[in-house]
């Protein structure tokens, strides 16, 4: 995991870069919303949904009037809930910092521009408990420390200055990495959740 890790961030780190040199003007922007939660299981298991919130920043090149390549950096809250069997309710509370490339279609309308975009999303968790009647419970053993997935989205652009834009959009992102250590024998579980996220960004 430590490996791929790496190859993850060395892809996010060239496509920064590729897109620096090749396109102008680029948009940097700040993002922040709600992450509505959950993992998938195998074998199955029944599981509720953890809200959470995110935040970050992103940069967005233009390569054509169509396309957008878009890296970013958020903060991102994950999870889900359980129950024990004896009708209480455990959440498992993963944090994580989250890095998506994305590729954004933008649709050439002038005032409020539609767009879709997806990507390879790599996330690196910084804590996870477990609250439950007794309290919070640090549960890092339980979890791996690398995420992979993709995320897939669309929203609304609208310019609402000369060099700003506001924007709103919903997403879901799909898990492809097991979450859980070794520790959990053979169950495997995959986050995923779906987004409502608003926020701004500045014509460079």
């Amino acid at each position: 995991m430590k490996i791929l890790a790496k190859i993850s961030i060395i892809v996010v780190a060239i496509a920064a870069i590729f897109s620096t040199q090749s396109f102008s003007q680029p948009k940097l922007g700040i993002e922040a919303g709600l992450n509505l939660s959950n993992s998938s299981f195998s074998p199955d298991l029944r599981s509720g949904s953890r809200t959470g919130i995110m935040i970050g920043g992103f940069a967005e090149f233009k390569v054509s009037p169509l396309f957008s390549i878009k890296p970013g950096l958020r903060y991102i809250m994950k999870g889900f809930s359980v129950g024990d069997g004896w009708g209480n309710q455990n959440t498992f509370k993963l944090n994580y910092i989250e890095a998506p490339v994305l590729l954004k279609v933008n649709f050439p309308v002038q005032q409020v521009k539609p767009y879709v975009e997806a990507g390879p999303t790599v996330a690196l968790r910084i804590s996870s408990t477990v609250e439950s009647i007794d309290g919070d419970v640090d549960a890092s053993e339980a979890f791996e420390t690398i995420d992979f997935g993709l995320y897939f989205g669309s929203g609304l652009d609208f310019r609402v200055a000369n060099n700003i834009e506001m924007f709103t959009g919903i997403g879901y992102s799909l898990g492809l990495s097991n979450t859980l250590s070794a520790i959990n024998g053979n169950i495997t579980g995959k986050n995923n959740g779906f987004k409502i996220i608003s926020g701004v960004k500045f014509d460079l």
